[in-house]
Order: structure tokens, then sequence, then C-alpha cells
């Protein structure tokens, strides 16, 4: 069973994020249907702004896929933080979510335990030394 995964951002993921969220046009009155497309080279600016504003954000993505263990995310994690500009790299695991009194939460139709991610807490030798 796979149940754990990386979660960060890295440069990659907030362009294409950005890519996603920028328009290619803009309002103009004198044009027809009140739009004009806003130039590639300038689109290109917009995306970058738009990519460094959420790399000095706070969200996070699932950046890898689910891995059976955690030296496997631990593995992936190493070489993201080697080759890609990357931050706020954690591993997290699948688990039953919980209140703050420890108690499942239950999904309120079906009676089932809602499973969500958890942070994985780091490894206890590198912890000690």
């Amino acid at each position: 069973m796979s149940t754990f995964a990386v979660f960060g951002m890295t440069i990659d993921v907030a362009t294409a994020e950005a890519r996603k969220k920028t328009s290619g046009t803009r309002k103009k009155l004198k044009a027809p249907g009140g739009v004009e497309p806003i130039p590639e080279p300038e689109w290109l600016e917009l995306v970058r702004k738009r990519a460094e504003k959420i790399m000095g954000g706070a969200t996070v993505r699932q950046l890898s896929p689910l891995f059976d263990a955690p030296q496997y995310a631990e593995q992936c994690m190493e070489l993201a933080r080697k080759t890609l500009r990357c931050r706020d790299l954690k591993i997290r695991a699948k688990a039953v979510l919980t209140d703050t009194k420890g108690k499942p939460i239950l999904n309120p139709k079906t009676k089932v335990p809602k499973v969500g991610f958890t942070d994985w807490p780091q490894m206890q030798g590198a912890q000690a030394t």
C-alpha cells in the first residue's frame, strides 16, 4: 500500500500553475469585443512574476507519486533539493484524520473515517545526532 509522498513547491510547479492562472488577454475598450491579446514576451514576464509570487507564498503541492516506504520519499526529496529550486519539502503519509481530541473524523454521510495526508516525522537517527 503506497502511503508516503513528498509535498512542497518547486519553481517548475509554480511556473505551471502561473501559466494556467495568467490570462492571455486584457480589457481594452477600443478593441473588437473589448479585449486584446497580450504579446507573448509581455505574457511570459507576467507568468514569471506570478511564479515568483507563488514561490514566496505558503501553499504546497504533492510533488511525487506515492511511495511504499518513507526512505524512497526521502531519496526523492534529496534529489529535488540537488536539482531544482524548491521550498518547504516535507514527507507526508496517508492516515486517518483525527480531531483535537484524537477521535477519527467521520464522513457524515457514510460514517467512514476520513483519510488524508499528515506530516511524517523525520528519521529518528538523523534527529539523535
